[in-house]
């Protein structure tokens, strides 16, 4: 490994030890009460160096946050439905659903939107941000494999709306709480599937190796 090389592997290693300093300390104290020398002290760094590399407390919480959307992502991808049934459709329509319940149950997300959400306000009102991006990436990923598949009708829901969508649902958690909520990630799910499937004509089905039509149903016999 040439001194670039082995510069270029410190600094990440560096940036991923605060980032986890941070995800230990927004666990434990919250965003308004974690401050940069507990970040500092946790990562074995000083406080100059975690600002040089992170700029302030707040990019180095959202950086943080973002690294949790990227793996929740991952997560969730390699947690949906394959095999030679499995339609793009149906992958897409679980990843909405079970996004939603990720959304909620992050820790590190409910801690920042309880403590801090004006620093998530601009990202919820003006601009998607990273972390949001990775989302959209993800859903246009499966959409556009839905589409390639024929099971994601062209006049589909843009991958921007069901961002929205998911979103709307994963805000809403506090007014759907217990079972009610896992019943909304379900809908979600449900409805999605319908709307990405709208449009689609139904593939007849074959009777028999000959696919010729079903024959009408006979009468029922009766004994006396």
């Amino acid at each position: 490994m040439d001194a670039q090389s082995h510069r270029s592997a410190s600094v990440i290693a560096r940036d991923e030890a605060i980032l986890d300093a941070v995800s230990a300390g927004l666990r434990r104290y919250g965003p308004r009460k974690l401050t940069a020398q507990d970040v500092a002290d946790t990562a074995g760094i000083s406080r100059m160096t975690l600002y040089r590399a992170m700029g302030s407390m707040d990019n180095a919480i959202l950086l943080t946050l973002t690294r949790e959307f990227a793996r929740a992502v991952a997560g969730l991808r390699a947690t949906l439905p394959s095999g030679p049934t499995a339609t793009g459709a149906d992958r897409l329509a679980a990843f909405l659903g079970a996004g939603a319940r990720a959304f909620v149950e992050s820790e590190l997300i409910a801690s920042v939107m309880s403590q801090q959400p004006e620093l998530l306000e601009p990202y919820l009102s003006g601009r998607l941000g990273r972390s949001q991006e990775l989302v959209v990436d993800a859903i246009e990923e499966l959409r556009q494999a839905g589409l390639r598949d024929g099971s994601i009708a062209p006049s589909a829901p843009s991958s921007l709306t069901l961002l929205l969508l998911v979103r709307g649902v994963a805000l809403g958690a506090p007014l759907v709480r217990g079972d009610a909520f896992d019943r909304s990630c379900a809908e979600l799910a449900g409805v999605t599937l319908a709307a990405l499937r709208a449009g689609i004509a139904p593939v007849p089905q074959a009777d028999g190796p000959t696919g010729a039509a079903p024959s009408p149903p006979t009468a029922p016999v009766t004994i006396a």
